[in-house]
């Protein structure tokens, strides 16, 4: 799988790019660090997270490469994502939506920065509902 971010994308999250973060994405199921109840509406919801560089994220267990780094993500929801996909930002809706050549996965990708948060908390800070 790859993941390229757009030119416009890579400008929107410049504020969070660094070299002591590394890049998750997960698809929010319930399952991990990052959701303390999975999806609130139960709608496919997807999930840019930076995180510091040595955090240990058992769940995250593979990866892909794509244009900003390895980009990591829990290796059994392979299948809900495509072998080639895009983010980008509108500026007209300010969304991120996450596309694929057959379609729109994620129509506006939410983005968590969660470097420098305690292990412990990073569920509560995550979680938006």
């Amino acid at each position: 799988m790859k993941l390229t971010f757009t030119d416009a994308a890579k400008k929107r999250l410049a504020r969070y790019l660094s070299p002591t973060k590394k890049l998750v994405l997960d698809f929010d199921d319930g399952v991990g660090p990052f959701s303390a109840l999975g999806n609130c509406s139960l709608d496919v919801n997807f999930k840019l997270v930076f995180v510091d560089q040595d955090q240990e994220l058992p769940d995250f267990d593979a990866h892909f490469s794509s244009n900003l780094g390895e980009v990591y993500y829990k290796g059994y929801t392979k299948p809900q994502y495509a072998e080639e996909m895009t983010l980008d930002f509108e500026p007209t809706f300010f969304t991120m939506p996450l596309k694929s050549p057959q379609g729109v996965l994620c129509d506006n990708m939410e983005v968590v920065d969660l470097a420098q948060v305690p292990a412990t908390n990073l569920a509560g800070q995550a979680h938006d509902c």
